[in-house]
């Protein structure tokens, strides 16, 4: 049996019905602040932000406010603050991991003080003594260019590049003490706060312990 034209253009708009697009408004607010529903959005609302509805009135999308300079600023300002609290946080449980992993109790950590300034104390020892035998010999060298010089000699041009020579290193381990000596105030005061963040840690367990330990009856 052959189907009608008839029927066939029927069957055709019942299943070609659900495939037609739907109809979408716009709804945004006016400049003295009413709600307006339109099939369109006018250039100079769209900055206020808007939103596209079906015709039932549900939301398919919505387009927020175009934010002002002092609004971008103010943003980016927001933006950068939690990004850098975010990284201080990040620091933070680098750090407690750290002193988790390497320490059982804040006697480890004055031990480890103990142990890290002595071993830069001795090191100041050896180059003060490097810088005292760089003296000496300066003083000897020294000595022996004003001999000639009395015996009216020229002083070897060696004698004199040697001088010059030690007296640069004077200088570079003169340095190189003081930066020792500054480490020394750095590394205690690095310990000290590793001793203080622990204690803090170990106080927070404690009281976490507590809290979770059952009641006794």
């Amino acid at each position: 049996m052959t189907a009608s034209p008839w029927f066939l253009s029927v069957m055709l708009m019942l299943v070609g019905a659900p495939l037609l697009a739907e109809t979408l408004y716009y709804r945004y607010p006016s400049t003295n602040g009413t709600v307006v529903i339109d099939s369109s959005v006018p250039p100079d609302a769209v900055p206020r932000g808007y939103d596209v509805i079906r015709i039932d009135g549900s939301v398919v999308k919505t387009v927020p406010p175009r934010l002002s300079e002092a609004e971008l600023k103010a943003r980016a300002l927001e933006l950068e603050v939690a990004a850098a609290r975010a990284e201080a946080d990040a620091k933070t449980r680098k750090w407690d991991e750290s002193l988790l992993l390497r320490y059982s109790s804040v006697q480890d950590i004055e031990v480890a003080k103990v142990r890290a300034l002595n071993d830069i104390k001795v090191r100041i020892s050896i180059l003060k003594s490097n810088l005292s035998t760089i003296k000496q010999q300066i003083l000897k060298n020294q000595s022996e260019a004003a001999e000639l010089e009395r015996r009216g000699q020229d002083v070897p041009e060696a004698l004199m590049e040697t001088l010059a020579s030690l007296r640069r290193e004077v200088t570079t381990t003169e340095q190189h003490i003081n930066s020792r000596t500054l480490e020394l105030d750095s590394v205690a005061n690095n310990y000290e706060r590793d001793k203080a963040r622990f204690a803090h840690l170990q106080e927070q367990v404690e009281k976490r312990m507590q809290y979770y330990a059952p009641h006794n009856k």
